[in-house]
């Protein structure tokens, strides 16, 4: 069975358009994806009357025929829990709750968490692991699967934070692998060999991006570098991925600008589709390049 390739909606909607997210149905009849994993801006986290004309516009998509599979959470929620002061937590689940609601009015049915996120969750994380069950509960309440997201690390590496989340909730924890958040860590091939992840299927979803780049390189973090164009060797990944029969999503994480115009990103997301489509049809081989 092919594995299921998705389009962010964060891949295409930015602060240049002004958060258009009616591009949504203006793309979806030129693209090749089945559909989309709907991006939840931090910018409406605290802006609930802002964010239901937002909705209607996402409704309007979903009742066109649009699928939603998965659902990018408000980033903010793993910060708030991070930050630990008074009502942080209380914030963070009503966000948290809020995603869920939405998720299930969408059809969505796969969540994305940064469960840790910005500096104080290398000085707090423990924080982070204690409130997973409390977000588990809820998005089990609402019949969703939660998976929890490779972030970037400043100090630990997020490698270690995955493990211990498994080793604490062995029956719960499910991840999103974010391949250029290992390649920004210079771990990629040591999470692929990692065999807690693969061995246990705790990997559900994948979000493909390319970066170009050293060792925990903020500056080029942002940076967007098109598919086989970086440093992560596809070469490798893609073949492991067919070694051990990964069935899971995937989503294209590429975002493009302002000067691409609307043409040139039906374009280049299509592209991005095909490597992905490609790549997930490679024989299986190891590369030597790890």
């Amino acid at each position: 069975m092919d594995n299921l390739i998705l389009c962010s909606t964060g891949a295409f909607i930015h602060n240049w358009n002004g958060l258009d997210h009616t591009l949504i149905q203006k793309l979806n009849p030129r693209l090749s994806y089945p559909g989309f994993e709907l991006f939840m801006f931090d910018r409406y986290a605290d802006r609930p009357e802002e964010y239901a004309r937002v909705a209607e516009t996402v409704d309007s998509a979903a009742a066109d025929g649009v699928m939603f599979y998965s659902m990018h959470m408000n980033k903010i929620i793993g910060k708030l829990i991070s930050r630990d002061g008074d009502g942080d937590l209380e914030s963070a689940v009503r966000i948290f709750t809020s995603n869920c609601e939405y998720a299930v009015r969408y059809g969505v049915r796969l969540l994305v968490l940064h469960l840790w996120g910005g500096p104080p969750s290398d000085k707090n994380i423990g924080a982070n692991m204690a409130a997973f069950p409390i977000l588990k509960k809820i998005s089990d309440r609402h019949g969703l699967i939660l998976t929890v997201e490779n972030i970037v690390c400043n100090t630990h590496r997020p490698l270690g934070h995955m493990k211990k989340l498994w080793q604490l909730y062995p029956n719960d924890a499910k991840f999103t692998m974010y391949v250029r958040q290992a390649e920004f860590h210079k771990s990629l091939a040591e999470t692929c060999d990692s065999s807690f992840l693969w061995d246990n299927g705790l990997v559900s979803h994948l979000h493909v991006n390319d970066f170009e780049g050293g060792h925990m390189d903020w500056e080029r973090l942002r940076v967007n570098v098109p598919l086989g164009r970086g440093d992560v060797d596809f070469g490798y990944f893609f073949p492991f991925l067919k070694s051990i029969g990964f069935g899971g999503s995937v989503a294209v994480e590429s975002g493009y600008g302002s000067e691409t115009g609307f043409d040139g990103i039906v374009r280049d997301l299509n592209e991005s589709y095909e490597f992905i489509k490609n790549g997930l049809r490679q024989k299986c081989r190891r590369s030597n390049t790890k």
